[in-house]
């Protein structure tokens, strides 16, 4: 979860590639992400690795902003602010349990082909991390998926796809 690369952020049928940092900070508790955007620029997150404390501050983060402005006027925008939010709460669940090394009994974990896949379930949604490895050194490939219950598509809301091209153990 440490280190630098390429990603891309698919958001209700937009999509938003850029170039990424990532570190944990352990004195803040925090993990921190700093996406450049081509024309956009930088925008950052910092999670808490308490994720109870991550649905307290996670409106206010600079890039929930940006991708809040981005779902422009829509019928569903409150719903789906709302799904962006979630998902950076979800987020910092996962990562709290890479950092930590613990399990998180609401994940439920599988392994399949290089694939290892955790998937959290509450009544609105559907959360999925796609964990991809040839080997066994660092993931190749990390992908963040959150699925909104009640909606009849079977598309994702929100996806993030985090390609690492260093990685810090």
């Amino acid at each position: 979860m440490e280190g630098s690369g390429k990603g891309r952020i698919e958001l209700v049928g937009s999509k938003y590639t850029f170039a990424y940092e990532s570190q944990i900070n352990r004195l803040k508790n925090l993990f921190e992400l700093a996406l450049d955007f081509p024309i956009i620029g930088e925008s950052k997150v910092s999670l808490s690795l308490n994720p109870k404390e991550v649905s307290k501050q996670i409106s206010h983060s600079e890039l929930v902003v940006v991708l809040q402005e981005k779902v422009g006027e829509r019928a569903d925008r409150d719903q789906i602010v709302k799904t962006i939010e979630e998902f950076f709460v979800f987020a910092s669940d996962f990562i709290h349990y890479k950092a930590s090394g613990v399990y998180p009994a609401h994940f439920i974990s599988s392994t399949e082909n290089g694939h290892f896949i955790l998937s959290r379930e509450t009544p609105h949604y559907n959360f999925l991390v796609d964990n991809f490895s040839e080997n066994q050194n660092y993931f190749e490939r990390t992908v963040f998926k959150i699925l909104l219950k009640s909606s009849s598509s079977t598309n994702p809301i929100m996806t993030l796809f985090l390609v690492p091209q260093s990685c810090d153990k």
